[in-house]
């Protein structure tokens, strides 16, 4: 079976020369994103003031590492949330919701500390390939 690593633009640099981890893979008919926070991968700057703006960065470039690795948010098979905030668990359901119709995909969301201070939300995503049912 065929690994195939994407990577978009600079890639996920965690502050190096080169990319440090893929930012997602491809093996058969599946995509596994790395998680993905409201971060720039160069700087390691968080981006986005509230929980919101974070949430949406981290839709906007979930999005964009789909496309890359061939596939799209209808046919998202699991999400995993991790919030550092109790509190926004419903800002995140509701963000869900609007994101997913349904059936909507299988879900984990934990509440956790991260190593980057500032972040308010990460999602690590997989996926099937566009063209193939979920």
């Amino acid at each position: 079976m065929q690994v195939h690593h994407v990577t978009v633009g600079a890639g996920s640099s965690m502050g190096g020369d080169d990319p440090t981890i893929s930012d997602a893979v491809r093996c058969g008919d599946l995509v596994f994103l790395s998680g993905r926070a409201a971060v720039d991968p160069a700087t390691l700057k968080v981006v986005g003031e509230d929980f919101l703006e974070q949430a949406l960065i981290v839709l906007r470039d979930i999005e964009a590492v789909l496309a890359a690795a061939g596939s799209d948010w209808r046919h998202v098979l699991r999400i995993e949330c991790f919030l550092a905030d109790a509190g926004d668990f419903p800002a995140w359901n509701r963000i869900w919701r609007e994101r997913f119709d349904a059936p909507r995909p299988a879900r984990t969301t934990v509440v956790s500390e991260f190593a980057v201070p500032g972040i308010l939300i990460e999602l690590q995503v997989t996926s099937a390939v566009v063209g193939v049912e979920p």
